[in-house]
């Protein structure tokens, strides 16, 4: 079985590394950049996001994208910037028998899902969106990792699970590509304030309230959204959060720390070897989505506004925290609260009168 990875990032090379190391498969690793795809080839190597892992001799890598669309299976790890362009490329190569796995974790400007994207050039029953506490150097390295395959179509989602399942990367999967997508997207942004408190050394305390707050607002936009809740509280939400926010090796979380620290928006790129953060464009997409439908998230905009307009770091938490304080599970979360307490009390009621018969 073939397999293409579009974009070779790091998170496009891992996922081709452990493909073809663990999983046994040939794939075919594309990247826009010939040069790019002729240095990986030649070291069997990304030197440029991912030095110090071997690109097995069974990843064929290459910028010839009619080549890479050869394959049945895709998965496309482009930022999110990008996809739309890759999108329009990729869309006269797509066929019936093709299927198709976004691992990108990021919003488009106008604040849609990857997967919305890849609607317009492919049956949504042929699409599936990879989410969860993915730390790709950590995963390239063969440590082991979870991770969530969703898809409306729910064969769809088993055969991903199947083709990027290793012995040591477990797929679950799930039917909520919203949720899924939501939440994989915006915890970036939360990453971005997770970092500058490191950064600002405010300590373990306020870095744990506001992740949780964090996660709280990504709840708020995720069931404006129609996700399902159990979805915020599972591996592609809080799995996917607490690592983001935490790992050494988050981009996103790095990127704040890097602000906190005085350095300028426009060095940041160099920093982190030349990669994107998500959530610095995530961030703008989401915020003016937020605006659009009535949705209240204060860290998203305290954010925007540092990275848009400049505001300093250490304002926008001040003002955060002078926030009006009120209860903690309260609106949609009181309600979803609510709701799976009426659900789990049935639940009880159901098992109690089956032992009774």
């Amino acid at each position: 079985m073939t397999v293409a990875v579009l974009q070779a990032g790091s998170w496009g090379t891992t996922l081709a590394t452990i493909l073809a190391r663990d999983g046994g498969k040939d794939v075919i690793l594309w990247t826009r950049d010939d040069l790019h795809a002729r240095e990986i080839a030649a070291h069997r190597e990304n030197r440029r996001y991912l030095p110090g892992i071997r690109v097995p001799d069974s990843v064929t890598v290459t910028a010839d994208l009619e080549r890479a669309m050869s394959a049945d299976d895709v998965i496309v790890t482009a930022p999110s910037l990008g996809v739309r362009a890759l999108r329009d490329r990729v869309a006269p190569l797509l066929g019936t028998r093709h299927r198709l796995l976004s691992a990108t974790k990021g919003l488009n400007e106008d604040g849609r899902r990857m997967s919305q994207l890849w609607a317009e050039a492919l049956a949504p029953d042929r699409v599936a969106v990879l989410s969860g506490p993915n730390i790709s150097r950590e995963i390239a390295a063969g440590l082991p990792a979870p991770t969530v395959v969703a898809s409306v179509e729910p064969a769809t989602a088993r055969h991903f699970q199947e083709l990027v399942g290793t012995r040591m990367f477990r797929p679950y999967t799930n039917v909520d590509v919203v949720g899924v997508e939501l939440c994989g997207a915006l915890k970036n942004i939360v990453a971005l304030g997770a970092g500058a408190i490191d950064g600002m050394g405010y300590g373990e305390n306020a870095k744990a309230g506001f992740v949780t707050r964090g996660l709280a607002e990504i709840a708020r936009y995720g069931f404006t959204e129609g996700a399902n809740p159990l979805t915020v509280a599972g591996l592609a939400g809080f799995g996917d959060l607490v690592a983001t926010c935490t790992s050494k090796h988050s981009r996103n979380r790095t990127v704040g720390e890097l602000l906190a620290r005085g350095v300028p928006l426009a060095a940041i790129p160099e920093r982190i070897g030349g990669q994107i953060a998500e959530g610095i464009t995530t961030t703008r997409a989401t915020y003016l989505a937020a605006k659009r439908k009535g949705v209240t998230m204060p860290i998203t905009e305290q954010t925007h506004l540092v990275l848009a307009e400049g505001k300093p770091i250490r304002e926008a938490m001040r003002d955060l925290m002078e926030r009006e304080r009120g209860e903690e599970v309260a609106g949609p979360l009181a309600e979803i609260s609510r709701l799976l307490q009426t659900f789990a009390a049935a639940q009880r009621e159901e098992t109690a009168s089956r032992a009774r018969d």
